[in-house]
């Protein structure tokens, strides 16, 4: 275990209270190695490590103690790839540099240009925090001026390449002197990422955190096969299974997080949306509901879960495979931390699941194949959670007896029951309250694939590659052919296989 402390980096006394406060006494593996070079360097600075690594803490505490409190004009532009991120990376700003004289803001789209720029020209921040459009309109139209700015900053490099930015960064990075600071954090290097170093930084330091194992330890991984019709039941039936979820639902697609938020709220269950589609306002109201657990479910997209900072998640559930490896790890990665065990599921067909053991390579770590809750189990469970619902109501009408208050219609309710023994009375509430669940249930018992399914699969697809053994004197060709079909393999093919993006 790390045994270095705060108090042994060079810190400025008014940081290291505020870090006390926040309760941290001992950095990351990324903050010892990366502040130390950029408390001691104005060269170029390049981070690689894992998300939920405390990067942002490893360039902010450097940052407000190079920047001068007596300054009016912007010194250090921070540049994120979702308005949520650059939220959080202000309010870890502002925490931090709690007792310094540093101001900050954020400019990102979404949102009303004005107070943006009051914020500007008003304040005077020493410290921008914001996504590429809004600071180039920012830029364009004279609100924001760099010509004095020392420092840059790209957090989330890869997601900024993801999201289509790099062309707007590189537009950025133009408008700042050779004299500059360039630091870019990234959980990945790509190689356009590579490119943009190659091409746009000086003479640099790197520090690279070697990606740990995702132990089992920490979260438990299970996989459920299911026929993709049934992706909703079984989704719903881990929510109805699970005790006290508090967690996040990854969708592939913004319209995917509407239509399985909306099959959740049929099925009784209080949901909060996040994705692109969304006005500023409405992300921040959902954000905040489920970071006060007003609501315990959160449908959200990849890109819009930037800046999502929760400790306490239960469960990570992927509804589908996500887009690529790297998805997958950061998906998971907020569940299980800070000494709580997490769970992660996924949830994918049997055309799809192949592609767990590349996730398992990754990650190197075994993901389980498990069987969706049973039927019977399901049914105990609602029932039991419609019950403690209504203890609270027995108890009250024990200790009041016959001073319990009912409403006067009371008496209609009442009469239609009268003369039913209790026995009689017990299996008609029971009926009444749980037929139509319980019905949904046996009639959807059998939605996971049956292995026995496989070697049918196995056969046609045994068969195609066979035939495309064949000698070509005894391949049947089809004399109707059109010369202009995509042939296999063609462009136009391999963009039809090609999964949305986010």
């Amino acid at each position: 275990m790390n045994q270095l402390h705060f108090t042994e980096l060079n810190i400025q006394p008014q940081i290291l209270k505020s870090l006390s406060e926040m309760g941290f006494t001992q950095p990351t593996e990324i903050q010892e190695q990366a502040i130390p070079k950029l408390m001691d360097s104005f060269g170029d600075f390049v981070g690689q490590a894992q998300t939920g690594t405390g990067k942002t803490a490893a360039f902010v505490i450097p940052l407000l103690q190079k920047i001068s409190e007596k300054s009016r004009d912007v010194e250090a532009l921070i540049l994120t790839p979702t308005r949520e991120l650059a939220h959080q990376v202000e309010n870890e700003i502002y925490k931090i540099g709690k007792y310094t004289n540093i101001k900050s803001t954020t400019v990102y789209g979404g949102t009303s240009y004005d107070k943006q720029i009051k914020a500007l020209k008003k304040e005077r921040p020493q410290i921008v925090v914001g996504t590429p459009g809004r600071v180039i309109d920012m830029i364009n139209k004279g609100h924001l001026k760099l010509d004095q700015a020392k420092f840059c900053i790209l957090d989330e490099a890869d997601e900024m390449l993801n999201m289509g930015f790099l062309d707007d960064v590189k537009i950025i990075l133009d408008l700042f002197n050779e004299k500059r600071q360039l630091i870019m954090f990234s959980a990945t290097m790509p190689k356009a990422i590579l490119n943009l170093i190659e091409n746009s930084f000086n003479s640099y330091d790197q520090v690279k955190i070697k990606r740990k194992s995702l132990s089992n330890d920490s979260i438990e991984q299970k996989y459920f096969v299911v026929r993709e019709k049934h992706f909703k039941e079984a989704l719903s039936r881990l929510i109805d299974s699970a005790q006290d979820m508090y967690g996040i639902i990854f969708c592939r697609t913004r319209l995917e997080t509407k239509e399985v938020a909306d099959d959740l709220k049929k099925k009784g269950h209080d949901v909060e949306v996040l994705n692109g589609d969304m006005g500023q306002a409405e992300r921040d109201h959902s954000m905040r509901r489920f970071k006060d657990q007003k609501v315990r479910l959160m449908v959200c997209t990849d890109v819009a879960a930037r800046g999502i900072d929760v400790n306490n998640l239960t469960h990570v559930i992927n509804y589908g495979l996500p887009q690529d490896n790297e998805s997958y790890v950061h998906r998971i990665g907020r569940t299980g931390r800070a000494g709580q065990l997490g769970k992660a599921y996924t949830i994918v067909g049997p055309r799809t699941s192949f592609a767990i053991k590349r996730i398992e390579k990754h990650i190197n770590s075994k993901i389980e194949k498990s069987k969706l809750p049973k039927i019977s189990e399901l049914k105990k469970q609602i029932v039991e959670k419609e019950i403690s619902g209504a203890k609270q109501i027995l108890e009250s009408i024990k200790s009041k007896g016959d001073n319990f208050k009912t409403d006067e219609s009371f008496e209609v309710f009442s009469n239609l029951f009268d003369g039913l023994s209790q026995d009689e009375l017990l299996k008609l509430m029971f009926t009444w309250k749980f037929n139509k669940v319980i019905r949904h249930y046996d009639n959807l018992s059998d939605i996971e694939h049956d292995e026995k399914d496989r070697p049918r699969e196995m056969k046609t697809r045994s068969s195609r590659s066979s035939s495309r053994r064949a000698p070509r004197d005894k391949r049947v060709r089809s004399k109707f052919r059109s010369s202009k079909a995509p042939q296999k393999g063609s462009p136009e093919k391999r963009r039809r296989r090609r999964p949305e993006r986010v």
